[in-house]
Formats: structure tokens, C-alpha cells, sequence
């Protein structure tokens, strides 16, 4: 049996990567656990017998920790656009120096495959549909420092050590260590508590848009087919304006037409479009994508069922001002 270690794997892809993956593998959370999710309910989940923690920060990473590690989840860094600012020092250090030193001592260690976490934020304003050999265009602390990791990462991949760079899409879908900072998480949620969705901007900014069940599939192919390559590739499933994107959350959740409410006066210039050159080639062009209307009608449930409030713990910018002050 395979064991995978997930750095960052408390958080919230990570906790929902730790509970699929538990099924087939041993898993290994590295994680300083500030979101305590998983260890609270460690005897809860299913296959936990197979489930270790080691309570550290990856600038605390030692060669020790990747004993008879096969494959590597590096989930790691500071998570958005907006909490990246708080601290640019901070942020380069974790996102970049921290990261690449990770991968490095995972090589060292002989572990067999290294799967990066980046994001789609690399390609910043593009008028353009971009793919993986598009300009990048990084805006953000966040988005520069993880493609300057990516980039140095990319580098020691060799035979031996398979390196797979997944630039994601915007997330969302439900983890129970749940985020309220992603567009369409944080729509769901006001809708649900306050009646209404709130815009900033007047909405017609494009973005890429990728389900957490979709990601977990992809990692799961990966880890599965030893003899897949290293490759950068754009997780994608659609592109949405944000006007129109709530308009399809109000029409699935059976919301009124004068629940949605725009503020103008806020400007984001971020706007691309996302397509890939490299999925279909790795992962087939029958790979289904999770069905839009499902994902939110279940997110919509889980978060009633799971209680979730807006707090430090889901919102990352409130989060980060808390540690980093």
C-alpha cells in the first residue's frame, strides 16, 4: 500500500483529499493544524487507521519526514490574492522559498512523484482563452510567488522523480474544513443566510471554475498510473462571468430575481478565460466533470447540516490577520 503525504492536507482541499484518499492509502497529513478538523474527528472518519499527523510548519521540514513516502500532495502556502498582501515577505518565504525546499528534500528522500498545487491566478488579465503555453501574467504576491515555485520546482523532475504541476481553477464544493472565500461557496452561503448575492464589480469578469470533487478525481488518476509522466496542466471543468454564474445559483436554488445585489463602486481586474492543451491528453477526453447543479444543491445541504458560520476559520483573510499580527 501506497503512502501519500499531503503538506497542507488539514485545509480545504486538503481534508477532502485526506478522506478520499484514505481509501486506498495510507496517508500522512503535514499540516501545523491550525483548521483542526480532521485530527478533532480522526476516529470518525473511515480507513483512519491509516491516518498520521505531523503537526508542522513546512518551514520546519526535515529530511526525516518523508521516510518511506511515495508520493507527495504539496497543498502548502498561503492560499488567496487578498491574504498574500498582508505579509509579501511572509508570503514569498511560505509560497516560494519554503515550498521549494519541500520538494527538494522530498527528491532527496527518493519519494517517486510530487504533485504541485498552483493556480490559474498565474495568467492574471488575458482578453484571450489561455492555456498552458499562454503568457503569464501574475497580479498578485500570491500568484507570482507560486509560479516562481512551479517554475524551480518543475526543474528536478527527472526520472526518478515525476513532477505534476496542477494550476487550478477557482474551487469550490463543500469540505468540512470549509472556505467562504471562494465565489461561489460564499454566494451559496449568502443566499442561504442573508437571501442574497452580493457582486462586486458589475460582474462581468471571467473566471475558471473547477468543482473539489473534480481535483480529488485528478490526483486520484495520478497517484493510480505510476507511469504517467511530469506535466503542467489547467484544471478547468467551465468559465463563467460571475453575473451569470449567480444567475445559475439563483435559478438552481429556486432564489428570487431581486436576490442579487451588485456594488459598482468595487473594480477587479482580473478576468481571463481557461482552457487546457495537456487534460485530455493525461486524463482522457471522457473524464466527467461534476455536474454544476449537484455540486451546489449538495453544498447548499452540508452547509445547513454542518452548521457553517462566517468566521476566522472560513474566511482566510480573517484567518491570516489573526496569525500574522
Amino acid at each position: 500500500m501506497k503512502t501519500i503525504l499531503i503538506s497542507g492536507g488539514a485545509g480545504y482541499l486538503g481534508t477532502a483529499l485526506t478522506k478520499e484518499l484514505l481509501k486506498n492509502y495510507k496517508v500522512v497529513v503535514y499540516d501545523k493544524l491550525y483548521f483542526p478538523w480532521l485530527l478533532k474527528n480522526k476516529n470518525k472518519i473511515k480507513f483512519h487507521s491509516n491516518l498520521k499527523f505531523i503537526k508542522k510548519n513546512i518551514s520546519e521540514v526535515d529530511l526525516s519526514d518523508f521516510k518511506n513516502i511515495d508520493v507527495v500532495c504539496d497543498l502548502n502556502g498561503i492560499s488567496n490574492d487578498p491574504s498574500s498582501e498582508l505579509n509579501s515577505r511572509h508570503t514569498w518565504n511560505i509560497n516560494y522559498k519554503c515550498r521549494l525546499k519541500f520538494a527538494k528534500l522530498a527528491k532527496k528522500s527518493n519519494v517517486s512523484r510530487y504533485i504541485f498545487n498552483s493556480t490559474c491566478s498565474i495568467y492574471g488579465f488575458n482578453k484571450k482563452t489561455v492555456t498552458e503555453r499562454s503568457k503569464k501574467n501574475p497580479l498578485s504576491t500570491y500568484a507570482k510567488a507560486n509560479y516562481k515555485a512551479e517554475t524551480e520546482i518543475m526543474k528536478l523532475k527527472d526520472k526518478k522523480f515525476k513532477v505534476n504541476s496542477l494550476r487550478n481553477s477557482t474551487l469550490f464544493g463543500f469540505s468540512n474544513t470549509m472556505r467562504l472565500d471562494l465565489v461561489i461557496n460564499i454566494f451559496v452561503y449568502n443566499l442561504l443566510k442573508k437571501k442574497k448575492i452580493f457582486i462586486d464589480g458589475d460582474g462581468k469578469q471571467y473566471r475558471p471554475f473547477i468543482a473539489v470533487n473534480d481535483i480529488i478525481n485528478v490526483y486520484k488518476q495520478i497517484i493510480l498510473k505510476e507511469n504517467m509522466p511530469s506535466f503542467i496542466c489547467n484544471l478547468v471543468s467551465f468559465n463563467a462571468t460571475i453575473q451569470s454564474l449567480a444567475q445559475n445559483i439563483k435559478k438552481i436554488l429556486k432564489a428570487k430575481d431581486n436576490q442579487i445585489e451588485f456594488n459598482k463602486k468595487m473594480v477587479d481586474k482580473r478576468n481571463y478565460k481557461v482552457g487546457s492543451k495537456v487534460f485530455s491528453k493525461h486524463f482522457g477526453k471522457n473524464f466527467k466533470f461534476a455536474r454544476f447543479s449537484t455540486e451546489i444543491k449538495l453544498l447548499k445541504k452540508q452547509m445547513k447540516l454542518n452548521n457553517i458560520i462566517n468566521n476566522n476559520q472560513t474566511i482566510r483573510m480573517k484567518f491570516y490577520k489573526k496569525i500574522l499580527a
